[in-house]
């Protein structure tokens, strides 16, 4: 069921991504399928990140009510009851998201299913969680032991809440350090277009170098040339493809490489600064997704603004 809905997030968008593709190639026009390849970009990694993220909040919901759980299981269990009758009284407790997992642990007790496969089936659900599978471990050891099984689920549930604490203490404490990788970020932003604002015309207003049929950037005709305008290999390829979504034509100039050349880095620097910040604040990637998302799109929207109102060097 979950490599299902793992597959349709993935398979949705890219189906919607190659009609989109497929209408700007039939349009012709380059500066359209330009934009038309930046959204489809978007459209394919926008849903899936947005699903791994819901799925890691999901998992992160459970783990925090997961040690009220077990407490509750030890102290149904010091009155007596087994577990499989701990888990039934426990499933009228309210423990947010994990209430619908306790609820199914129920149902598939109540239809005679044996309990170590129900606790698989619960921790298959929640496979991304290595404390809830530690402690699922210990419950089916002291279980099959037949030990003091009230006196081991305390342990548990006490070891989790502390582990959950000192997570929290952690993530508060490096905090400032995410809020440091958003200044990075968008300060680079700030010094990557007062660079193309002034370098750009200052490097066009520059005398050649050497006669004519110099090569590299510099040109026979009184300025640097666009290192790319005579190259079609990557990564001036990709640089046109930036030029024509941004600027509405695959112009040669100089402004044209420049914007393009600081646009790539921008992103790349999101992308990973963005992961940075989620190992950081929450010891995930996964979690890092979000900045991500808000990184790139923030230089997205930076850009395209200062491109459609003619604020970039072409």
């Amino acid at each position: 069921m979950e490599m299902n809905a793992s597959k349709k997030v993935v398979l949705a968008p890219l189906a919607v991504s190659l009609i989109l593709l497929a209408i700007g190639l039939a349009l012709g026009d380059t500066a359209t399928l330009g934009n038309i390849i930046t959204i489809s970009v978007f459209i394919i990694f926008v849903p899936y990140t947005l699903y791994r993220y819901t799925r890691f909040m999901r998992v992160k919901s459970i783990e925090d009510q997961f040690p009220n759980f077990v407490r509750d299981l030890a102290d149904s269990t010091r009155s007596g009851m087994s577990l499989p009758e701990a888990i039934e009284i426990a499933s009228r407790v309210n423990y947010g998201k994990l209430s619908v997992e306790v609820e199914k642990m129920k149902n598939r007790l109540s239809w005679g299913t044996p309990f170590f496969r129900v606790l698989d089936i619960f921790g298959e659900s929640v496979k991304d969680s290595k404390i809830i599978q530690e402690g699922l471990q210990i419950i089916k050891q002291s279980y099959e032991s037949g030990g003091s099984t009230s006196a081991t689920l305390d342990s548990v549930a006490r070891d989790i809440r502390m582990l959950k604490e000192a997570e929290a203490e952690r993530s508060s404490v490096v905090k400032q350090h995410v809020f440091i990788m958003y200044g990075i970020f968008f300060m680079f932003l700030g010094i990557a277009i007062m660079i193309i604002y002034v370098m750009v015309p200052m490097l066009s207003t520059q005398p050649s170098v050497g006669a004519g049929g110099a090569g590299g950037m510099f040109g026979g005709s009184g300025g640097f040339e666009n290192p790319c305008a005579s190259v079609s290999h990557f990564p001036c390829d990709l640089y046109s493809v930036i030029a024509i979504m941004l600027l509405g034509n695959s112009s040669s100039g100089l402004g044209s490489y420049y914007v393009s050349l600081f646009f790539s880095v921008i992103l790349i620097q999101g992308i990973f600064t963005g992961l940075i910040a989620g190992q950081l604040g929450e010891n995930s990637v996964i979690a890092g997704s979000k900045h991500s998302l808000i990184m790139v799109s923030a230089a997205f929207a930076v850009f395209l603004f200062l491109a459609k109102t003619g604020l970039l060097p072409a």
